[in-house]
């Protein structure tokens, strides 16, 4: 408040906030006439922490490790920003290292490069089959021009529709790259046999354009049209591939618009007459592309001979051909059984978790070095040269933080491994390595290995395996055997690498019994009793939780009571 006093108005502050911690020692916690208990006659303040029920080791060295999860927006948007803010932290120790351990964004960032090599090697493809059909540098270059205004076309109309750059837009453009070189190397075919029969640049175009429009519409209708049933999905499968329908549906029609409206355009203005006598002029120079086209087109005709032979073999005797090819798809059918089946194709991510369970009950030291022990397998088994990190969390913190991790006590721990770019083995091959490593020298230990990539994340729904089974009832005993008794059958059968049931019903536990009546006695209730014995234990941040705030850095710390470990 405030108070006047003379002339001026004064503002009122109180000793309320203490200024430092060793302010704390001289509270009074009781008065009994003149004699006064202060907190330092039974105890001290100072700066300490609260009581570990958890460890991270990153490379062996004990870190903080801070999982940041996305919600909406792009994730290579998302881990530049974290990269940018990390790298200009302000006001911390010299010894303090910050380093981005984990990042989901290289996935995309594959994506997009394999998107762009698969774009390089079409095109240079291309340009070398128009360049042996044409001869023409610029019909070359016209189509080469087409495919990125595709692609730009269908990034528009993505962004127009609320759509987002990830993995499977890339793979549908990926799927469409053939398609969108198709619609618009039809087109110019079309062109150049107008301009062959002597008709000019922008005759011919028009022409051309016109002949072909409704094949080529067709045509890309017919690829559009198979990509429908994918509404009628549920599920993360619709999740999946309208992305990547999404994705062929828009190039398609964006190709199929540049095919009929820039390539004949690009055609009239910058194609050349090609008059009735160029074909003869062209072999008197004898030049080395004159020599090479007239190889090719040497060879092509051989083969057009050769084809139109096999043809009329095939014409004059349709009871054979079609008895021929039938027996071919029969053939394929009878392969069907030796190919494996998966749902989604196994990729590679460069990384793999490990989930370790050791006895129930064990204390958080001990936890600690038998995952140091599993750190041990994992660097034996993997090169220096192809191991890029290790991070290990053992134990969970109380708190709205446990939610986001898998353990669930002291003696449940989650191994992360990061191999670099380029490893010789695949992750799946140091899986099996490692896993037959540590059932043979950590017996006591149960472990599941996860792949640890966005695809199986996303396949798998959330959860860390592609089959999940949940038991539910009123007697737990009862459903947790069940679980046990299904996973001793799953073990068993071939194909299944690990089997996890993550809930422990045998943590050990000591039974507190309050005597009431003599607590009554002595002036305490079972609550009160129960209070102390959690202070004395592991403090009273969870019963009665307080807090002091430094005057000078303006940050909260939790005020707490605890006992000497």
């Amino acid at each position: 408040g405030d108070v006047r006093i003379g002339p001026f108005d004064y503002n009122l502050y109180a000793n309320s906030q203490l200024e430092n911690i060793a302010e704390i020692n001289h509270l009074p916690l009781k008065t009994v006439g003149n004699a006064s208990v202060l907190v330092s006659d039974v105890g001290k303040a100072e700066d300490a922490s609260q009581i570990q029920s958890s460890i991270v080791r990153v490379d062996g060295q004990p870190s903080v490790y801070l999982p940041v999860l996305k919600q909406g927006g792009s994730t290579i948007s998302v881990v530049n920003g974290i990269k940018n803010a990390v790298s200009h932290l302000l006001d911390i120790p010299a010894q303090l290292v910050t380093k981005v351990v984990f990042d989901q964004s290289v996935f995309v960032k594959d994506a997009i490069q394999n998107l762009v090599l698969i774009g390089i090697i079409g095109l240079t493809l291309t340009a070398g089959l128009i360049l042996m059909f044409f001869s023409s540098l610029r019909a070359t270059f016209g189509v080469l021009l087409s495919v990125p205004l595709s692609v730009l076309a269908a990034f528009i109309a993505l962004s127009l529709t609320g759509n987002t750059v990830n993995a499977m837009i890339l793979g549908g453009l990926a799927l469409a790259f053939p398609r969108l070189i198709n619609n618009c190397v039809v087109v110019l075919e079309s062109i150049f046999r107008h301009l062959e029969m002597g008709e000019s640049p922008e005759v011919a175009a028009e022409k051309g354009g016109n002949e072909v429009a409704l094949p080529v519409l067709a045509a890309t209708l017919c690829t559009a049209v198979v990509f429908f049933p994918v509404t009628f999905l549920y599920g993360v499968s619709k999740f999946l591939f309208s992305a990547l329908a999404i994705a062929v549906v828009l190039s398609l029609f964006a190709s199929y618009f540049v095919a009929l409206t820039v390539v004949p355009l690009f055609c009239a203005r910058y194609l050349k007459p090609r008059p009735a006598g160029a074909e003869t002029a062209a072999k008197e120079k004898l030049s080395v592309a004159n020599r090479f086209q007239n190889w090719f087109n040497h060879l092509y005709q051989r083969f057009l001979r050769g084809y139109e032979r096999l043809l009329d073999w095939s014409l004059g005797r349709p009871l054979a051909t079609v008895v021929v090819l039938m027996g071919l798809c029969l053939l394929g059918f009878g392969l069907y059984p030796f190919v494996g089946v998966s749902y989604f194709p196994k990729t590679d991510p460069g990384q793999f978790i490990i989930n370790v369970k050791a006895p129930s009950g064990t204390r958080l030291e001990e936890t600690e070095a038998l995952v140091e022990q599993v750190e041990a397998v994992i660097k034996d088994e993997v090169p220096t040269n192809e191991l890029d990190v290790v991070v290990s969390n053992i134990g969970v913190t109380p708190g709205f933080s446990s939610i986001y991790t898998s353990n669930s006590a002291q003696h449940t721990a989650t191994v992360q491994v990061s191999l670099k770019p380029g490893h010789r083995l695949s992750s799946f091959d140091y899986m099996r390595r490692i896993r037959r490593r540590i059932r043979k020298s950590l017996p006591q230990l149960s472990v599941y290995f996860q792949s640890g990539g966005l695809v199986d994340a996303i396949i798998n729904l959330g959860f860390p395996a592609p089959i999940d089974i949940q038991i539910s009832g009123s007697n737990l005993e009862q459903a947790h055997q069940t679980a046990m008794e299904l996973a001793r059958q799953a073990r068993t059968l071939p194909g299944v690498s690990d089997v996890l049931v993550p809930q422990d019903i045998d943590y050990p536990a000591l039974q507190l019994n309050v005597d009431r009546l003599h607590a009554g006695e002595l002036g305490l209730t079972s609550k009160e009793v129960v209070q102390n014995v959690i202070t004395a234990l592991t403090s009273d941040m969870m019963i009665a939780p307080s807090y002091w705030v430094d005057p000078k850095s303006g940050n909260d710390y939790l005020l707490t009571v605890q006992y000497p470990e």
